[in-house]
């Protein structure tokens, strides 16, 4: 990453960081059973990679970006939900791998959490992820081409298609903004579904991330039927008659919790 080597310990800090935004130095070192002062040093050694931010005693992941205020009420609902899908979705994810990533706010927090992780390839047409995700060593990170949707910062439309034509992706984790058994998963509008199919046709698997708010909702363009997609990850709050009838409609759906 920022550093010559990031040591195992500093990627358990990012992954602790990352599921809570921010921790106190002897909070750390009681999740990781060392001392305060080793915490510290490490912390010392991470602000200077750049990889974190460090105010009276606290550690926290620094926003690389200042967001609209449109963007940050959308990602500030649900927060906690979406974070439970993104940590679900990262154990998805090995080392080596090639993932497609859409923009939206689930796919953001997916984005920071896999600031733990090394050695995988990151291909999103979402500028704000690009940003999240930049200035670490062992990640590749890939952007699209596209138009700019100015309400979510990713690249959108047919040159995106273009794009993704000769890539090969292993996996592809999509945002929706609604999923209904009769329409299927859906997008807000018909540019932000045409560069979400695209991600689907580079990709082995599609898995979708989308909190319990967006089950039994139909939006205005249709991305694909729920067949089409491999898995879905949603957060404890989707209701047993959702759950239930997702599964009877044929789709694998993953509950996140904890």
């Amino acid at each position: 990453m920022g550093s010559k080597m990031t040591t195992a310990r500093q990627l358990k800090i990012l992954q602790h960081l990352t599921q809570h935004n921010s921790l106190e130095v002897g909070r750390l070192s009681e999740l990781l059973d060392v001392s305060p002062s080793t915490i510290r040093r490490d912390l010392r050694v991470m602000q200077k990679s750049g990889l974190l931010q460090r105010t009276h005693g606290t550690a926290q992941i620094p926003t690389p970006i200042r967001y609209e205020l449109p963007y940050e009420n959308r990602a500030a609902q649900h927060v906690e939900a979406k974070r439970k899908i993104a940590a679900a979705a990262k154990q998805l994810i090995e080392p080596e791998l090639v993932i497609g990533l859409s923009g939206g706010s689930t796919c953001t927090e997916l984005a920071r959490q896999l600031r733990a992780m090394e050695h995988i390839t990151v291909v999103t047409n979402a500028v704000n992820i690009a940003l999240e995700l930049q200035g670490q060593l062992g990640k590749r990170v890939i952007v699209t081409g596209g138009l700019l949707n100015q309400d979510s910062y990713e690249l959108v439309g047919n040159l995106v298609a273009q794009s993704l034509q000769n890539m090969h992706l292993n996996l592809a984790f999509l945002g929706a903004s609604g999923v209904d058994v009769d329409f299927g998963f859906s997008m807000a509008d018909e540019p932000e579904a045409v560069a979400s199919r695209a991600f689907m046709a580079a990709a082995e698997q599609t898995v979708i991330l989308a909190d319990h708010s967006k089950l039994g909702k139909a939006t205005f363009a249709r991305l694909c039927p729920l067949i089409d997609v491999d898995l879905l990850i949603t957060d404890d709050g989707i209701s047993p008659e959702h759950h239930l009838a997702l599964q009877n409609a044929g789709l694998k759906v993953l509950v996140a919790e904890g």
